[in-house]
Order: C-alpha cells, then sequence, then structure tokens
C-alpha cells in the first residue's frame, strides 16, 4: 500500500539524478511475462538517460539501476503483482511499490521523483481497505475503485491457534507452575484468555476463543494502518461484524459493512461489494468539494479564496495556503519554479528541467494535510487543469 508516508520519504530525497518507473502490471497468466519485457524496455531506456544527459558512464548507469534490473530474474516477484507497479531510484535510495491502481508505461530521470501517477492513490477519494475475518482466517486488501491486493499484514490465522495455545496451558497445570504465558500481552496487547476458568462449557469455550482471535486480529490491524486515514470496510458475519465493532475501535471503520461469509466470494465479488460500501461516502466527500468551491469561485466577496491558475495554485501549496485542491486527471502543466522569486512560470510544452505544476501542488497539499480530490476536466472552469479553495 502506497500511502503519505511513503510520499513524504520520496519528496525529501534530493540526489539528483532520480529515475522513477511506472508500467501497468498483469495479476497472473502469460501476460506476466510481458510485464518483464515491458521492465527490461524501460530499464534501457532510463539507462540512455542517465547516460546521455546525465553524464553517466555505461557501467554506472548499469549499477544505479541495478535494484531494478534484479526484479527481471526474480520469478517469485512477478507472480505476486498487482495492477501496476512504480519504482523509485536514486543514490542510496531503492522503493518498489505494487499498486492497485494501472499504471503508465513511463520512465522520468530528473532532479526529483514523478508521483504523478501516484495522486489516485493519495487523493482523499482513493484508497480503502477491506479487513475480511472468519473464526478459520483474517486477510486485510488495500484497495481502489480498480482493483485490490492483499497487504501483508501478519494477521493471526483463526482461532485454531488459540485452541492449541489453551490445550498446551491445560496440559501443563498439574506438571508446572502456573503458566505465566496465559497471562501475557504478546499478539497485539490482547491477554490470554484463561480456558479452564470456563469449565465443560463448549458455548463459553468457543466465545472465549473467539473474543480472543478477534482482539490479536484487531491489534494487528490497527498497527499496520497507523500510517493509513482512510475508510475501512468490514467483511465477516454478524457474529464476528458485533464483536469487533463493539470492542475493538478500528480507525475508519464505516458503519455498514459487508455482512457475509467472505471465503464465499471471489475476489471480484468481494471488491465489488466493498466498493459498494464506501462508494457513496467518497462521491459526498469529492461532490462537496466541488460544490464549495463552485459556491465560493461564483461568489465576488469570496472569489479570492479560490483560484485555478496552476502558478499560483502551486505557490499557494508551497505556502500551506491550499486547503482542497481539485485536479483534472491526466493533466499536466508544465513549468519551472524560481525560487529566487519564489514564483512558478507555465510553458506551452514541456523542456528540460521542466516540472508538472499541478503534480507539484498535489503532492505539497498533501504533505501540508489539504484535502486532493481528482475529478473530471469537465467539471472545472473552462481551461483548468486545477482549482484551488486557499485557506487565507
Amino acid at each position: 500500500m502506497f500511502c503519505k508516508n511513503d510520499l513524504e520519504r520520496l519528496l525529501t530525497v534530493d540526489a539528483a539524478p532520480a529515475v522513477s518507473i511506472f508500467l501497468p502490471t498483469h495479476i497472473a497468466g502469460r501476460d506476466i511475462r510481458q510485464d518483464v519485457i515491458r521492465l527490461r524496455n524501460l530499464i534501457s531506456k532510463a539507462q540512455d538517460e542517465l547516460c546521455e544527459k546525465h553524464g553517466l558512464r555505461r557501467p554506472d548507469a548499469e549499477a544505479f539501476l541495478k535494484p531494478a534490473s534484479d526484479l527481471l530474474e526474480q520469478g517469485e516477484f512477478w507472480r505476486h503483482m498487482d495492477r501496476g507497479l512504480a519504482i523509485f531510484l536514486a543514490k542510496g535510495v531503492s522503493a518498489i511499490h505494487r499498486v492497485p491502481v494501472e499504471m503508465p508505461e513511463e520512465v522520468t530521470v530528473n532532479s526529483r521523483f514523478t508521483l504523478r501517477p501516484l495522486l489516485p492513490l493519495l487523493a482523499d477519494d482513493g484508497t480503502f481497505m477491506i479487513l475480511t475475518v472468519t473464526a478459520g482466517r483474517a486477510r486485510l486488501f488495500s484497495a481502489t475503485r480498480h482493483g485490490i491486493a492483499e497487504e501483508d499484514a501478519d494477521l493471526p490465522q483463526g482461532v485454531a491457534e488459540i485452541h492449541a495455545e489453551t490445550d498446551y496451558d491445560q496440559n501443563n497445570l498439574h506438571s508446572a507452575p502456573p503458566a505465566r504465558h496465559a497471562d501475557r500481552t504478546d499478539r497485539g496487547g490482547v491477554s490470554m484468555v484463561k480456558t479452564h476458568n470456563f469449565g465443560e462449557d463448549p458455548e463459553g469455550l468457543r466465545k472465549a476463543h473467539l473474543i480472543e482471535y478477534l482482539g490479536r486480529v484487531g491489534a494487528r490491524v490497527r498497527d499496520h494502518l497507523k500510517p493509513f486515514r482512510g475508510p475501512l470496510v468490514l467483511v465477516a458475519d454478524e457474529e464476528i461484524q458485533g464483536h469487533l465493532r463493539k470492542d475493538m475501535h478500528l480507525q475508519g471503520l464505516l458503519d455498514d459493512g459487508v455482512v457475509t461469509n467472505p471465503e464465499s466470494l471471489e475476489a471480484e465479488e468481494l471488491h465489488r461489494r466493498a466498493y459498494a460500501a464506501v462508494k457513496p461516502m467518497f462521491e459526498t466527500t469529492r461532490r462537496t468539494a466541488l460544490e464549495r468551491f463552485n459556491a465560493l469561485y461564483g461568489d465576488r466577496s469570496t472569489t479570492e479564496r479560490t483560484t485555478t491558475r496552476a502558478e499560483d495554485v502551486m505557490v499557494a501549496a508551497r505556502e500551506g495556503r491550499v486547503g482542497v485542491l481539485l485536479v483534472a486527471e491526466n493533466d499536466k502543466v508544465w513549468g519551472h519554479f524560481r525560487e529566487d522569486y519564489h514564483r512558478a512560470f507555465p510553458l506551452h510544452h514541456e523542456t528540460d528541467g521542466a516540472i508538472d505544476l499541478v503534480e507539484h501542488a498535489a503532492t505539497e497539499t498533501l504533505l501540508r494535510g489539504g484535502e486532493v480530490h481528482v475529478v473530471s476536466k469537465a467539471d472545472l472552469p473552462s481551461g483548468a487543469s486545477t482549482a484551488a479553495i486557499l485557506r487565507f
């Protein structure tokens, strides 16, 4: 899952040249071979640019790109793909992200990383999480409207773990002092259930084990999602929904989840039903932002709190003045930013050293706690690629 913490780390890199590689990938099937070929071609293009535009010798360029080249021979890596792949390389930096949204096939070598293709994941209506839980296992997925990918969250894998541990406790009650691990708070800070207190009541024992297991799931999910601020959709049966909602205090958990046994759902159906649960919230948030901008923009007394000029938006974003930013999907505005003048200057087309003012405005807004929404160009004032509501 690519999140704002990853964005912050990449934006702090100041070690030109910085290589950004993006490509669409396939989750399974023979097309995976084509993904390897695409990456090889992009690496070759990056080598050429490092040599021709940045003065590296061919061996040095190959060494610079080695973290990406190594992936070409890692069959296991390609068997666990998502819809897109993003690779960032600079001196001392190697970041590789599988992402649940299709990436363009492109490579850029510049003074800083290019992050525009990842904006759909970083926007406030971009990513959500799906937690599926049964008594047998728990899984966590990151998702967008385009698809889902399972997270490596190291979740407890069922009530059987609790059974095994408590069986061990009971077998050792008469051969050792009271087992300390019966009270321990590892596995996420949830104390182990003293199952022998339930006597021969099978239902009481089952419930105690289930609650213990769900407590561990909740603790691991809370820890894994600390950097994430989006919504979480719970997919589970009614009993598990009740326990998790009552006791686990999961951040961002939607009031209405998907009440069913998730093991009965194929991946596509799981995604469809989970997105249906979160879609109204995303649409409401985006629509509210658009309506608020239009109201301010159309009123003479408040229009100064808005701007649609990409060069002005970027400067305002750097100053922390952008509270809400609307960007047209896939639109770019090339330009230069002059630190000495503290101004941005738009260009008619891309030139050496030019930056995408829209991308920079979006990343600066996100880093300073503002909202970013990716919208249709038709939603913005005529000809605009971006629109901002200013804090001051």
